[in-house]
């Protein structure tokens, strides 16, 4: 919901002409760029989180902190997501955003690795329990392959996040297979 509050009305008179508006909403486009992806990306997040969430048994209070520092990384997406924006090509937006959800995929993997520790995850279904831990620890690894590509070059970082994000999942599927 609070990303987009980045997308704005076009500033134009109200008797702009279609063209003109139609110009304004194009100059607008970075940003709905960054809102559909931060969309998607946070939607992934909680679905994950979702999930993850389905396999712990009860929650401990330092579990709970834990989450809660992972909601404040998720409640900062609006500024990295503007940012992206407006600076699309900018390596340093490109970073900025990439370690705004590789903290919140790390926050959201620690969270996992705490339950798992404490012996919290319900392992009824070991194989399931398996593939979850697998996919949550898979977000951050991608994402700081985004990270660092976005150093060497602005947009490389999304292509190495899917790269990396598809390879993970090719290799999760056929390892589970076997």
């Amino acid at each position: 919901t609070l990303l987009v509050l980045e997308l704005k009305v076009p500033d134009l008179a109200k008797s702009a002409s279609a063209t003109e508006l139609l110009h304004k909403i194009g100059e607008e486009m970075p940003s709905l760029f960054s809102f559909m992806i931060s969309f998607l990306y946070c939607g992934l997040l909680w679905v994950m989180h979702h999930l993850a969430m389905h396999f712990v048994r009860h929650l401990q209070i330092g579990l709970v902190w834990l989450n809660m520092v992972f909601l404040m990384s998720i409640s900062t997406m609006p500024f990295s997501c503007g940012l992206l924006g407006h600076f699309l090509r900018n390596r340093a937006a490109q970073e900025i955003y990439f370690a705004n959800m590789f903290v919140a995929a790390a926050l959201l993997a620690a969270q996992w690795l705490v339950a798992r520790k404490k012996k919290l995850i319900n392992e009824d279904d070991p194989r399931a329990s398996a593939l979850m831990g697998q996919q949550l620890m898979f977000f951050p690894v991608a994402l700081g392959a985004g990270m660092v590509a976005s150093y060497f070059n602005p947009l490389a970082g999304s292509y190495a996040f899917i790269f990396v994000l598809l390879a993970l999942r090719l290799w999760q599927r056929r390892w589970h297979r076997k």
